[in-house]
């Protein structure tokens, strides 16, 4: 991967950049509607970084699409409790959206479900993770960082809620963090793309509504752990900075 110095980031607040977050779930349970939308959780973290970001939401899985998503100076794929192995017309056409983008340079950050999307539609596998369903918070050790994972950070910890995971990356892809259920839990390809398996969107308030919500179908001992999990400190606000840093130097990179 080519290094870089990320803008200064009292200059790379004064730029004001549009973003497409493609939404790939609305939830309909009682528990996500007391909840913000997946496009404006994603706002909010931006947000708190760059102020004066403008953020377009586009609910593709509901057949809401942007016209031209590369006019955008940069594009968010969320989570899905659907899998990208499923035979769905609008997840085949959010790959060739994600191929057209990668084509035109456009950057393109993923998050659990638009992390292991972007991974197969440009040639990588997903499939699923050995123990099934993940639910609480992941600690993931970083082995290197990129320019713009600034400040850098060994560990990192973010809720998880997952049962898929990229088995194969795409060409040219570098991972950056993993451990041994998920060894593909953050990657990047160049300056056009950064994915991560995790959710740097999501609230202790969610993960506590979704762990209530959860808890019927849960083992009592898969449910204990997810709970002591999520009482955990979490990194997202250091993600959500870098997500930022990461649309800033795609933009001069």
């Amino acid at each position: 991967m080519r290094s870089i110095n990320p803008p200064p980031e009292s200059y790379s607040r004064l730029i004001m950049r549009r973003i497409a977050v493609l939404t790939t779930f609305e939830e309909s349970a009682d528990s996500a509607a007391r909840h913000p939308n997946d496009g404006a959780k994603v706002a909010a973290g931006l947000l708190a970084w760059r102020p004066n970001w403008q953020f377009d939401t586009w609910r593709v899985s509901e057949g809401h699409w942007p016209p031209d998503a590369t006019v955008y100076d940069g594009v968010v794929i969320t989570g899905s409790p659907a899998s990208v192995n499923d035979d769905s017309a609008w997840i085949r056409q959010l790959e060739v959206v994600v191929r057209a983008l990668y084509a035109a340079a456009c950057p393109v950050f993923g998050i659990c479900f638009g992390h292991q999307l972007i991974a197969n539609a440009l040639g990588g596998r997903v499939g699923r993770s050995s123990i099934g369903m993940r639910v609480g918070a992941v600690t993931t050790h970083f082995s290197q960082h990129a320019a713009w994972m600034q400040p850098a950070q060994q560990t990192v910890t973010l809720y998880a809620a997952h049962e898929d995971q990229v088995v194969e990356l795409p060409p040219g892809a570098t991972v950056f963090s993993g451990d041994e259920v998920c060894p593909v839990a953050a990657y990047a390809i160049g300056h056009q793309v950064f994915a991560t398996q995790f959710h740097p969107e999501f609230s202790r308030a969610f993960m506590d509504d979704l762990l209530e919500e959860m808890a019927p179908t849960m083992a009592p001992e898969a449910l204990q752990r997810a709970l002591e999990q999520v009482s955990r400190p979490v990194d997202a606000a250091l993600m959500m900075r870098w997500v930022a840093q990461f649309f800033d130097q795609a933009a001069v990179g």
